[in-house]
C-alpha cells in the first residue's frame, strides 16, 4: 500500500506541477547543449581561456568594448609560449596555432587536410555562397585554377596602362580638396573602384569623375549592417546556430550585393552581345564557362563554371578589390601624415627612381623602399585579424598526440604573429626596412600573413600590390599629407567591424605640391 501511495502522490505532484518541471528539464537540455562542447580542449590537453555559458569567450566582442584585432591580439598574448591555445565562439571550440613549423603544416605542407575555409552555410544568394571564399574541396580547387591566369606577369603589364590612367585621375580627382581635411578611406575608394571597373569587367564606374557616382554609392555600403540585423545575425551563431542554414543572412549587405551583381551581369550580358574580346577578369570568365559548357555537353560532365558561380567570383573580386586595396592605401597615407620624416624619405626615393623614366612593368619592381612600405603597411594594419582552416579529414597534429577530425576549425593568428617582437623586433614602431634586403631574407614567408599563406592565399594579391604602388607613385609625388585636427594618432579600432575599420575614419590635410 505504501508503494502505490508514494508513486500516487508523484504523480500528483507530476501532474500539477509540469510546468515548472518542463521548465527545469528545457534548462537543463539547453545547459548540457551549450556547455556539452567546454571540454573539448581539456580532453586534449590544449590550454584554453575559460568559457561563459552562450557566449564562450566572445563577451568583449559582442559587449563592443574590443575590436576584433585587439580581441585576437589579446588571445594571442595570452596563449604565448604554447604550441596552440583554445578560444570558444558560442559553443564552437577554436584552436588558435601559434607555433610557426604548425602554422607552415597545416596552410602550405599538410594544406590537404585543410582545404577548407569556415563559411556561414546560410541561404544567402549564389552570388555570394558560390564565391572563391566559401567554395570546397576540389569545386575550390577547380575554380582557383581557372583563375589564377587572371594574375599573370603577362596580363598584370597588359592593366598597367589602364591602372596608370586611373590614378592620374586620382590626382585630377584629389586637386578639388587642396589645402582641405579629408578623410581618406572613403576619398580613396574612388580610385581603387575606378581601377577594379577598368581593369577587371571593363566598364567605367564614374567614382574619379563624380563624387556621388551611383556605383561607388553602392560598393560603399557593401558591409553595412543595420544594429538590429547585426543582433539577430549574433543572436542565431551563438545560439541557434544549426537554424542558419534555413535563413537568408550574411554577413555582407544583401541589399547593396544585389545591386552590384544586377550592374555586373548587365556588363555581362554586354559583352557577349557585342562580341568584343578584352584581356581581364571578366573576359577570363565568359571563355572558360562557355568552354565548359561546351565540353559539359559532349562528355555530360558536371558543369562547376556556372552562371551564378561566374557572377560570385564577379563580385568577390569587386568587393575584396575595392576594400582591401582602399584600406592598404588609406592607412598608408595615414603613415605619411603622422610620420613626415617617412614621407619625405618615400618621396626621396620615388623621384630618384623614376626621374625621367617611363615608369612601366619592370620599374615599379625595382622601388624596393615603396615596396617595403606597403608591406609593412599590412603588417600594422592588416585588413583582417586571422586566417580559419577547416580540418576535412582526421589529422594528427605534429609533434604532439591531439587528433583533429573533420570540422574541427583552427585559426592562424595573424594580427598576433605581426605584433610579436621575437619575430619583428619593436613591432609597434613602422620600419619598411624590415621588408628590404636581408631581414626580409631572414624572415620566414608564412610569418608575414597579410595575404594568408599557401595555396588558400589571396589570389589577387599580385594585382592588389601593383596598383597600390601605381597609385602611390601618384600620390607622393603630387601631393603632401600632413596631420589635420580630425586626425587620431595612434588610430583607434573600430569596435564593430570584423574588417579593420578606423573609429571616426582617417583624416589627413592634403596640399599640392
Amino acid at each position: 500500500m505504501e508503494y502505490f501511495s508514494g508513486s500516487k502522490k508523484l504523480l500528483l505532484f507530476i501532474l500539477e506541477d509540469w510546468k515548472l518541471l518542463l521548465f527545469l528539464t528545457v534548462l537543463f537540455a539547453l545547459y548540457f547543449y551549450y556547455t556539452s562542447t567546454f571540454d573539448f580542449f581539456e580532453k586534449k590537453g590544449i590550454p584554453y581561456r575559460k568559457p561563459v555559458i552562450f557566449l564562450g569567450n566572445l563577451g568583449p566582442r559582442l559587449r563592443g568594448t574590443k575590436s576584433f584585432h585587439e580581441f585576437q591580439l589579446e588571445a594571442y598574448n595570452s596563449f604565448k609560449g604554447n604550441r596552440y591555445g583554445g578560444l570558444f565562439e558560442g559553443r564552437r571550440p577554436l584552436i588558435n596555432i601559434m607555433d610557426p613549423d604548425l602554422i607552415k603544416a597545416i596552410t602550405i605542407r599538410d594544406f590537404e587536410y585543410f582545404t577548407d575555409r569556415i563559411s556561414l552555410n546560410s541561404k544567402e544568394p549564389k552570388s555570394l555562397s558560390r564565391s572563391l571564399l566559401n567554395l570546397k574541396g576540389t569545386e575550390w580547387k577547380g575554380i582557383r585554377s581557372t583563375l589564377t591566369p587572371v594574375f599573370s606577369s603577362a596580363r598584370l603589364r597588359h592593366m598597367l596602362p589602364l591602372i596608370q590612367l586611373c590614378s592620374k585621375q586620382m590626382v585630377q580627382f584629389l586637386e578639388q580638396y587642396d589645402k582641405k581635411d579629408v578623410e581618406m578611406k572613403k576619398t580613396i575608394g574612388h580610385f581603387t573602384l575606378e581601377v577594379i571597373g577598368a581593369c577587371a569587367f571593363g566598364i567605367k564606374c564614374d567614382a574619379l569623375s563624380d563624387e556621388n557616382a551611383h556605383f561607388f554609392n553602392v560598393a560603399e555600403k557593401f558591409d553595412y549592417m543595420p544594429l538590429h540585423k547585426r543582433l539577430m545575425l549574433f543572436f542565431f551563431l551563438i545560439f541557434m546556430p544549426q537554424m542558419i542554414r534555413f535563413l537568408n543572412f550574411s554577413f555582407l549587405n544583401l541589399d547593396s550585393t544585389n545591386e552590384l551583381v544586377r550592374i555586373l551581369k548587365a556588363a555581362k550580358a554586354e559583352r557577349r552581345k557585342s562580341g568584343v574580346k578584352k584581356s581581364d577578369f571578366l573576359q577570363i570568365l565568359i571563355d572558360f564557362s562557355e568552354k565548359e559548357r561546351a565540353e559539359s555537353e559532349k562528355t555530360k560532365a558536371d558543369i562547376h563554371l556556372d552562371e551564378d558561380t561566374v557572377d560570385a567570383q564577379l563580385l568577390l573580386f569587386l568587393i575584396a578589390g575595392y576594400e582591401t586595396s582602399s584600406t592598404l592605401l588609406s592607412f598608408a597615407i595615414h603613415v605619411l601624415a603622422t610620420k613626415p620624416e617617412l614621407q619625405d624619405k618615400l618621396r626621396a626615393h620615388i623621384k630618384e627612381m623614376t626621374e625621367g623614366k617611363e615608369l612601366d612593368y619592370d620599374l615599379i619592381a625595382q622601388l624596393h623602399y615603396l615596396d617595403g612600405f606597403l608591406l609593412e603597411t599590412l603588417r600594422v594594419f592588416p585588413p583582417v585579424a586571422r586566417v580559419d582552416r577547416v580540418c576535412t579529414k582526421a589529422y594528427t597534429i605534429p609533434g604532439s598526440s591531439i587528433h583533429l577530425q573533420p570540422g574541427d576549425v583552427v585559426a592562424i593568428p595573424l594580427y598576433g604573429i605581426h605584433m610579436d617582437p621575437e619575430y619583428y623586433p619593436e613591432p609597434k614602431e613602422f620600419k619598411p626596412e624590415r621588408f628590404m634586403n636581408e631581414d626580409k631574407k631572414n624572415r620566414a614567408s608564412h610569418l608575414y600573413l597579410a595575404f594568408g599563406a599557401g595555396p588558400r592565399n589571396c589570389i589577387g594579391l599580385r594585382f592588389a600590390m601593383l596598383s597600390a604602388k601605381l597609385a602611390m607613385v601618384e600620390l607622393v609625388k603630387n601631393f603632401k599629407f600632413s596631420a589635420c585636427e580630425k586626425t587620431v594618432d595612434p588610430i583607434q579600432f573600430d569596435k564593430r567591424s570584423l574588417l579593420l575599420k578606423a573609429q571616426g575614419g582617417l583624416w589627413v590635410r592634403i596640399e599640392k605640391l
